[in-house]
């Protein structure tokens, strides 16, 4: 009897370690069942709920996660694009071949408890004294700037005009990080590309126009800008590359507003895997506002507009430019008109054209 029951002694502490064997390496397979919605298996599906938590103000999230290598958890800022915030640091819980238990910690930003405040009504937490700058100031500029029945399309350009209009691209030396922010470029007036598309996706979002920003390269360097919907069709815009440069006194471009993922991917590229397609034509400035021209309406517009005002910036969309038809010749005939600057880029089929009178 005394040897049967050593024998079950010896056995206990087996069975304890089998089950906790079975526990370790079924965990993940459990913790996936029972949470699908924190179950990953690609790296854009995991970004994809990343983005969720961070819009919804989480400080932390867990996820079991398969198929995702060690460069692409390190590199997952890359492929989150939320204005809310960014994954700060992550930990590896449970580890069983390829499958992983991970909790990411998120930096939340100004962003976030702007456009609560804004649009719920939630107050700004306490020590957040950049926030209310930004809160204050984004109040500002769409009491400004939005009037009552504007459509999305209105909305969105005086948005943008704002934007380029008032921010000059570059970094203040004391505060170099904050032009990487929507503070920077709405509150300080100077930022960089990603402060540029953050203070649209701010603006936007705050004036109800759905949007998203995006993140890729333009002229081999990283570059941030945004996607914006109208009419449920997205189109594409990059309010940094409207700001001309030098920086001109409200002189506002619009070749790069609301065009098609094929004419922007004439000078940008992007993961295309983690955006909705952009394929809307309406909207696009040049058409919408009926400034596309061949050359004997471009002479005609140009001689109408510069009895309105002989210093005009115009820019309009043309169909059959080169450099031997377009010689502006017709400028000697235009009474006041002393002087013509202009600048071509192609974008898609046509090229832009911005005129500078005198």
């Amino acid at each position: 009897m005394k040897e049967k029951r050593q024998k079950i002694y010896w056995f206990v502490p087996i069975l304890i370690l089998v089950i906790i064997a079975v526990a370790f390496f079924y965990e993940w397979d459990w913790g996936a069942k029972l949470n699908p919605e924190q179950t990953a298996t690609d790296v854009v599906e995991l970004a994809q709920i990343v983005n969720s938590q961070i819009d919804q103000g989480k400080d932390k999230g867990s996820f079991y996660i398969s198929g995702i290598s060690e460069d692409e958890l390190n590199n997952i800022n890359d492929y989150v694009c939320s204005i809310n915030g960014t994954v700060d640091r992550y930990v590896i819980a449970t580890r069983v071949g390829d499958k992983q238990k991970v909790t990411f910690y998120y930096e939340i930003s100004d962003n976030y408890y702007v456009m609560e405040k804004y649009l719920n009504q939630k107050e700004i937490p306490e020590g957040k004294p950049q926030a209310y700058k930004l809160y204050e100031k984004t109040e500002e500029i769409l009491g400004e700037i939005i009037k009552p029945g504007m459509t999305d399309y209105e909305k969105e350009l005086a948005i943008h005009d704002y934007i380029v209009s008032h921010c000059k691209y570059g970094q203040k030396d004391e505060s170099k990080e904050y032009a990487f922010r929507a503070y920077g470029c709405l509150v300080q007036g100077v930022a960089v590309c990603n402060g540029y598309a953050e203070a649209m996706s701010l603006l936007l979002t705050c004036a109800g126009v759905d949007n998203e920003i995006m993140t890729g390269s333009a002229g081999d360097e990283l570059h941030a800008w945004n996607i914006v919907c109208l009419d449920g069709e997205w189109y594409q815009v990059d309010a940094t590359w409207n700001d001309p440069i030098p920086d001109g006194a409200h002189v506002v471009s619009h070749a790069y507003f609301n065009i098609t993922d094929e004419e922007m991917a004439e000078s940008h590229s992007w993961n295309e895997d983690l955006y909705v397609s952009c394929d809307g034509e309406k909207y696009n400035y040049f058409d919408y506002n009926q400034l596309v021209f061949d050359y004997p309406s471009l002479e005609q517009y140009v001689i109408n507009e510069s009895t309105k005002n002989i210093t005009a910036n115009l820019q309009i969309a043309v169909t059959d430019y080169s450099e031997q038809t377009y010689t502006y010749d017709f400028i000697n005939n235009i009474p006041g008109v002393l002087s013509l600057e202009h600048v071509v880029w192609p974008i898609g089929d046509r090229e832009i054209i911005s005129i500078n009178l005198n």
